[in-house]
C-alpha cells in the first residue's frame, strides 16, 4: 500500500449542497458546549475519523479496481465528501477548544490507526464489501442524527445535519453499487447476514477507542491515559444513545441488503429495536 500524505487542507472542494467556508460560524455559541467534555470527545474523534478518508478510499480503491463507475464515485464523490466533514468538524474544535492542539492529537491518532486500516480487512468479495459499507454508513448517518437531535449548539446541530444527509447519499450509492454485485457474484442471504454481521460486531472496536485516547492524552497531557476512562466514556454515550438514537432508521438501513420478504421485515424491525435497546440497557 502507497504512503498516505499527511498535509491535511484547511478547506476543501465545496460541496454541492453545502461548504464548510460558507457555514454560519458567527452563530457559533461556544458557550453552549464548551464545558461538556463528552461533547468534546464525540466531535474531536469523529473530526479524526472522518478526515483519514484519504486511507479508507486508497483501500477501497485498489478493492474495486478495474471498475471505472465505483472508483470514480468513490475518488470524485465520496472522498472529498468524507474530507469535508473532518475538516468542518475539525474548525469547529479548534474554534470552541482553541488550546486543544488537534494536530498533534490527529498525528498521533494517524500514526496508531494507519497500521490497522488496511486493504487485507476488507470483504473477500465486492459485494460482500458493500454490504460492510452499507453498515459503516448506516452507523454514521444514525451517529450524526443522534448528534444532531442531542446538542444544543445551534452551528453543531446544522453541521450535523448536513452530514447526516451526506452519509445518508453515501449508503444509497453503496446498497446500489451491492446490488450489482450481488446480481454478479450470487451471494447468498447468508454470505450477506455474515459480512451484517461482521462489520456490526467491528463496529467503533478500534477507531473509536484510539480516537479517544489520542485526544485525551493532548487534552490532558498530565493525567495518565487508562482504558477504564473510554469505558466511563461509552457509559455515558449509551445513556445519550438510549434516549436519542435513531433504531428505527438504522435497523431499516441495515436489514434492506438482505432484501427480507415484506412480512418478514415488518415484524423484524420492531423486534430488533426493542433487542438493541435491551441492549445498551444492560
Amino acid at each position: 500500500m502507497n504512503e498516505i500524505s499527511f498535509n491535511l487542507p484547511d478547506s476543501v472542494q465545496p460541496h454541492a449542497t453545502w461548504a464548510v467556508d460558507a457555514l454560519p460560524w458567527d452563530v457559533l455559541e461556544p458557550e453552549r458546549i464548551a464545558s461538556d467534555e463528552t461533547m468534546f470527545f464525540l466531535i474531536a474523534s469523529a473530526s479524526f475519523v472522518e478526515i483519514t478518508t484519504d486511507l479508507y478510499t486508497q483501500n477501497l480503491v485498489e478493492h474495486y479496481a478495474g471498475d471505472s463507475e465505483v472508483v470514480n464515485w468513490l475518488t470524485d464523490h465520496w472522498q472529498p465528501e468524507e474530507l469535508q466533514h473532518g475538516v468542518a468538524l475539525k474548525r469547529y474544535v479548534q474554534k470552541v477548544w482553541p488550546g486543544f492542539d488537534w494536530d498533534r492529537a490527529y498525528q498521533g491518532f494517524f500514526a496508531e490507526y494507519a497500521r490497522l486500516c488496511i486493504s487485507e480487512q476488507l470483504e473477500v468479495t465486492r459485494a460482500q464489501e458493500m454490504v460492510a459499507r452499507c453498515i459503516v454508513e448506516t452507523g454514521t448517518s444514525s451517529y450524526y442524527t443522534m448528534l444532531r437531535d442531542f446538542c444544543t449548539e445551534p452551528l453543531l446541530k446544522r453541521i450535523a445535519h448536513h452530514i447526516r444527509n451526506d452519509e445518508i447519499g453515501h449508503y444509497k450509492y453503496f446498497y446500489r453499487y451491492f446490488r450489482q454485485y450481488a446480481a454478479r457474484e450470487h451471494v447468498s442471504r447468508w454470505a450477506i447476514l455474515q459480512a451484517l454481521w461482521t462489520r456490526i460486531r467491528e463496529i467503533d472496536a478500534e477507531d473509536g477507542l484510539i480516537a479517544y485516547k489520542h485526544a485525551f492524552l493532548i487534552r490532558h497531557p498530565d493525567i495518565p491515559f487508562d482504558p477504564d476512562r473510554y469505558e466511563q466514556f461509552r457509559r455515558t454515550l449509551n445513556s445519550i444513545t438510549r434516549t436519542h438514537f435513531p433504531f428505527a432508521m438504522a435497523v431499516r438501513m441495515t436489514l434492506k441488503p438482505l432484501d427480507l420478504p415484506t412480512p418478514v421485515e415488518r415484524w423484524s424491525i420492531p423486534l430488533v429495536v426493542s433487542g438493541a435497546r435491551y441492549f445498551l440497557k444492560h
